[in-house]
């Protein structure tokens, strides 16, 4: 096991040398965060980054984001999409950077990671409970603790998801086996580095301490929607070996005042998402 007071700051330390988002995505996020920003100023700045451009151009033109018509330039693509929505697809195409490795294990956890994030945005939108892009960006970076944790103790690390995918053993169980800390504290720094709002560490940070969440009620319908969103991952196979059909959703419908005729049309559209818009990122 790993010793929390001789691994949690070297943890933390690790999480500070992480790669950097790429500037053109610092840039985004901190022009996004003007809400006076204009349009033209966010294109001129992603025509910097072809890679980038071309991938908003390729979402904007997707069947995900309900493309009618083929857009062949930037001002239509982001007026298509909404910044917000931009905003996702920018942080979305810049978190592959984050792995050291991109093997089985870490495909899985993108997979989860992005199927998090899309199926997070769809209840968001359903419910109307949160604005649907925090809800992508919430699902998205939740687990990035993870990515940390694989990327500086792959062995450790290998042992927690032999645990979960073989035993079926809840994730957080298996990982307070193996670690004396959660990777969502990890996940905080990272979020924390990258300039994120307080309000995303805040969420890693309590993610799994509902009574402090519930004197928050956004963070707590935000962490209720994503918390179903990983359960949607797990029974239709996003991040999992194979789907599992025994998946309990518990009460969180409920909460989200999600009917079982609701509940059903969501999960339809979950599934048909995770098959067009996986490929997109």
């Amino acid at each position: 096991m790993i010793k929390e007071k001789a691994k949690v700051s070297e943890v933390a330390l690790k999480a500070a040398e992480l790669p950097v988002l790429p500037v053109t995505t610092q840039k985004v996020l901190s022009l996004m965060a003007d809400p006076d920003v204009s349009i033209e100023k966010i294109k001129r700045l992603i025509s910097t980054d072809p890679g980038l451009a071309t991938k908003i151009l390729k979402v904007a033109n997707s069947a995900f984001y309900g493309s009618y018509r083929n857009i062949q330039n930037l001002t239509q693509a982001i007026l298509r999409l909404g910044l917000n929505a931009v905003r996702s697809i920018v942080v979305a195409t810049s978190m592959k950077n984050v792995y050291k490795r991109f093997g089985l294990t870490e495909k899985l956890l993108w997979e989860q990671l992005i199927g998090s994030a899309l199926a997070s945005n769809i209840i968001a939108k359903h419910t109307r409970l949160v604005d649907a892009e925090d809800a992508f960006i919430g699902g998205l970076l939740h687990d990035v603790g993870k990515v940390v944790l694989n990327n500086e103790y792959p062995e450790a690390f290998a042992r927690v998801m032999e645990r979960v995918y073989n035993d079926g053993v809840p994730f957080s169980e298996a990982e307070a086996e193996v670690f004396d800390f959660p990777q969502r504290k990890v996940g905080a720094e990272v979020v924390k580095k990258w300039g994120f709002p307080e309000n995303l560490e805040k969420l890693l940070l309590y993610f799994d301490d509902q009574e402090a969440m519930k004197k928050e009620r956004y963070l707590y319908n935000l962490v209720t929607i994503i918390t179903m969103s990983d359960r949607m991952c797990q029974k239709f196979g996003m991040g999992w070996r194979s789907p599992s059909e025994n998946v309990d959703f518990g009460n969180l419908p409920e909460i989200l005042g999600i009917d079982e005729a609701n509940m059903k049309e969501i999960a339809e559209k979950v599934q048909v998402t995770f098959t067009q818009g996986i490929e997109l990122y």
